[in-house]
C-alpha cells in the first residue's frame, strides 16, 4: 500500500531572526497545513525547528487532526516537546529516536538536537539498521556534506560514522533532513539524502558565505511505495 507523507521542517516560531526578516512563521504554517489538507495527505513529519518553546503547545494543537511523527533540531528541547508529544515515550530516555515500520521500508527518526548523536543513540542505531527493508531515515542534520557555507559552520559532530555505518549496509538508504533552509539531492554509493526548504526562510546554497532570504517557503511531499519512493517540493513565493 502507498503511504503519502508531508514533510515540513524549520519554522522558528516566534522567534527574532525570521520576525527581523520579515517572516510571518504562523501564516506559513497555515498556508502550508491548507495545502496538505486540500491534497488529501493525512500523515505529516515535522523535521526539526520548532522555535521558541513558548509556542511548542499551539504547534502540536495545530496538527492534532494529522497522524505525527517528528524529529527534533538545534532549536528544540526534548523536556519541553514531550510534555506534547508523548507518543514514542520510553522510560529514562532522554531524545527521541525510534522507528517505524511500513510494507516496504523501515523508518529511523534520530534526534540530533544536541548537534551530536550520543554513543546509547547511535548504538541503538546500529542495532535497527540491519533489516530486510530500505531504510529512510529522518534526522534534522544532513549526513552527505554539501559545499556550502551552512555546512562548513553547523554540520553534525561526527556524522562520518553515521554515514559509515549506512554505507556498509546492502540497503538502499533514503535520508531526509533540513536544517540548513535550502533544497538539496545528492548520491553517496547506496544513500540518497534530500535537503529540504524551510517553511520559514531561506538560505543561500553558496560557499564562504551566508545569505538568508525570506521570498519563499514551503514543503515536501513523500510517496512510499512497493517500487520504491517518489518525492516533490511544494514551494510558495
Amino acid at each position: 500500500m502507498n503511504k503519502k507523507i508531508a514533510y515540513v521542517t524549520d519554522i522558528h516560531f516566534d522567534e527574532k531572526l525570521p520576525i527581523d526578516l520579515g517572516v510571518d512563521a504562523r501564516k506559513n504554517w497555515k498556508i502550508i497545513l491548507n495545502d496538505i489538507s486540500l491534497k488529501g495527505i493525512q500523515e505529516i513529519i515535522f523535521g526539526g525547528d520548532i522555535g521558541e518553546k513558548t509556542s511548542n503547545k499551539w504547534f502540536f494543537e495545530s496538527l492534532q487532526n494529522y497522524n505525527l511523527a517528528i524529529t527534533l533540531g538545534n532549536h528544540d528541547y526534548y523536556s519541553k516537546v514531550i510534555k506534547h508529544y508523548n507518543l514514542r515515550v520510553i522510560e529514562n530516555q532522554t531524545e527521541l529516536y525510534y522507528t517505524q515500520e511500513h510494507d516496504y521500508h523501515k523508518c529511523i527518526f534520530l534526534d540530533s538536537s544536541s548537534g551530536s548523536i550520543s554513543q546509547a543513540q547511535f548504538d541503538w542505531f546500529k542495532g535497527e539498521v540491519i533489516t530486510k527493508k530500505n531504510i529512510v531515515l529522518f534526522i534534522h542534520h544532513p549526513i552527505l556534506p554539501i559545499d556550502a557555507e551552512v555546512d562548513k559552520r553547523f554540520a553534525l559532530k561526527e556524522r562520518s560514522r553515521i554515514k559509515k555505518e549506512l554505507l556498509n549496509i546492502e540497503n538502499d538508504v533514503t535520508i531526509f533532513c533540513g536544517h540548513y533552509h535550502f533544497d538539496d539531492d545528492r548520491i553517496d554509493g547506496n544513500i540518497r539524502q534530500y535537503v529540504t526548504p524551510a517553511s520559514s526562510y531561506q538560505v543561500e546554497k553558496i560557499p564562504n558565505e551566508i545569505i538568508l532570504n525570506s521570498d519563499s517557503f514551503g514543503y515536501r511531499i513523500i510517496e512510499l511505495s512497493e517500487v520504491g519512493i517518489e518525492t516533490e517540493l511544494v514551494m510558495f513565493s
